[in-house]
């Protein structure tokens, strides 16, 4: 019984939520430290790469409970009945 198995590529969701949010994290450190602490741009660059190999490793799970807790909003778990695999004697 595989009442939580999911299509092939389901997780690909996953794994653009973690690049987008990665994304938009590096670019709201770039904005902070060149506008408004006014940085040296070989620092933050030096500063976002490092950003940009630590976090998505860091998020990675988060993302997939995000991407998780979106596709059960949107459908919902399947019923389980445990007679379901029964039906008129013969296991399905």
């Amino acid at each position: 019984m595989a009442l939580f198995k999911r299509e092939d590529g389901f997780f690909v969701g996953a794994i653009l939520a973690n690049v987008v949010t990665t994304e938009f994290a590096i670019l709201l450190v770039c904005f902070f430290c060149l506008i408004i602490l006014g940085a040296n741009y070989d620092s933050v660059l030096v500063v976002l790469f490092i950003m940009a190999l630590v976090f998505p490793v860091a998020f990675y799970h988060h993302s997939w409970s995000l991407w998780l807790g979106f596709d059960y909003i949107v459908e919902s778990l399947p019923k389980y009945t445990p007679f379901s695999r029964y039906e008129s004697g013969k296991e399905r």
